[in-house]
């Protein structure tokens, strides 16, 4: 933070004031997930944090994560209030299906409060061949431009989320559905139990 140096980004947490930001000077690993509690920017710095355990980052205040990669077994970045996120730059991976966690969700839109606005630039998200790339829980209004988004389905609207907003711009989501090949299969590229959904695609996107 600014010019001084921090063991841990546990540490480094703790010490920030709101706004301040945070950068990493190196590779992350952890096996605890890290709370984000007040407004902070973290600076991945081109590293990479990886969680081995269920999630690396949850998010309780408005937040801006950039510039770097996020490898979690399940949630790489699931929030827990209705916050204003900004991830730019920013690959998050959760390639790997755990049966303890079971299906994978790189970011995770949840809590119980409604209104989480999300805001993505050049982001790149893996949720492997059965996890699920964007899922939401709660209202949510989303806009992700210059983008890629894959997993078994690129976006999962639970219901819950009823009244949200899906904005796409030159971005490509991408469904590996076609490799669990299950029968009765019901799901998609986007997916939605909820009513009152709007997803927006510019003219270039591309939904595969």
């Amino acid at each position: 933070i600014g010019d001084t140096y921090y063991a841990t980004l546990t540490k480094a947490y703790d010490a920030a004031e709101a706004n301040q930001t945070i950068t990493l000077l190196s590779n992350i690993e952890t096996s605890e997930l890290i709370k984000v509690e007040k407004s902070v920017v973290i600076d991945l710095n081109g590293k990479t944090v990886t969680a081995n355990c269920k999630k690396a980052f949850e998010v309780y205040a408005n937040a801006t994560i950039k510039n770097g990669t996020i490898w979690s077994q399940q949630r790489c970045v699931d929030t827990r209030k209705n916050v204003e996120l900004t991830l730019a730059d920013v690959t998050l991976e959760a390639p790997t299906y755990y049966s303890t966690h079971q299906n994978q969700q790189p970011l995770t839109i949840g809590g119980s409060d409604n209104g989480t606005k999300v805001t993505m630039t050049n982001v790149n998200i893996d949720a492997g061949t059965q996890g699920y790339a964007i899922i939401s829980y709660v209202k949510t209004d989303l806009t992700a431009t210059n983008s890629n988004f894959s997993g078994y389905s690129a976006l999962y609207v639970k219901e819950g989320s009823e009244g949200s907003n899906f904005s796409f711009v030159n971005s490509t989501l991408k469904s590996d559905i076609r490799t669990n090949d299950v029968e009765g299969n019901s799901f998609a590229t986007i997916a939605t139990e909820a009513d009152n959904v709007t997803v927006t695609l510019d003219a270039e996107s591309k939904l595969e």
